[in-house]
């Protein structure tokens, strides 16, 4: 059986207002974060903005940065969204609105975790399925310099202070 969570940002200005989309597979932190860092590593080249438009673009089936035009979803409605992950809609249906909801309502979702991007800090806050915050993934640090030449893909990831592993 798979984890879903919800993957999204908060708005310095309402902190406790949450806009997510849902993620079908594979919500486990040791899957989330080093996708997460991934996508924001090469497919938003390191712009936490970036980021957050490419997570809230769609309800996922999954998150994959290796994810190409070509790879094909078992399920025909399911399409690709390069070096982000596969999409639950198809290019034909409209797509779903953005999940807003208080991080205190949180339990009422069906989700096992909640992750949600700050831009201000360039951090991905790892909260349970209640809300509650369990620790903080600060994307700069998450990947070893070094791992890629310039231009390149970054490669292996690194645990931030306070990450689950």
């Amino acid at each position: 059986m798979s984890t879903h969570c919800y993957i999204g940002a908060i708005n310095p200005d309402k902190p406790h207002l949450v806009h997510a989309r849902f993620t079908l597979f594979d919500g486990h932190p040791a899957v989330v974060l080093p996708a997460l860092a991934a996508v924001w590593g090469f497919h938003a080249r390191c712009d936490v903005a970036g980021l957050i438009t490419a997570i809230l673009a769609h309800d996922w089936e999954y998150l994959d940065s290796d994810i190409t035009a070509a790879i094909r979803s078992p399920l025909p409605e399911h399409r690709p969204v390069p070096g982000v992950g596969m999409t639950l809609a198809s290019e034909a249906d409209s797509p779903e609105p953005v999940t807003v909801f208080p991080l205190c309502h949180a339990r009422h979702l069906d989700a096992g975790w909640i992750y949600l991007i700050d831009a201000g800090t360039a951090s991905i806050g790892v909260h349970t399925s209640d809300g509650t915050r369990l620790a903080s993934y600060q994307l700069d640090t998450c990947l070893h310099p070094g791992d890629a030449e310039p231009g390149e893909r970054p490669g292996r990831l690194r645990p931030a202070a306070g990450a689950l592993r």
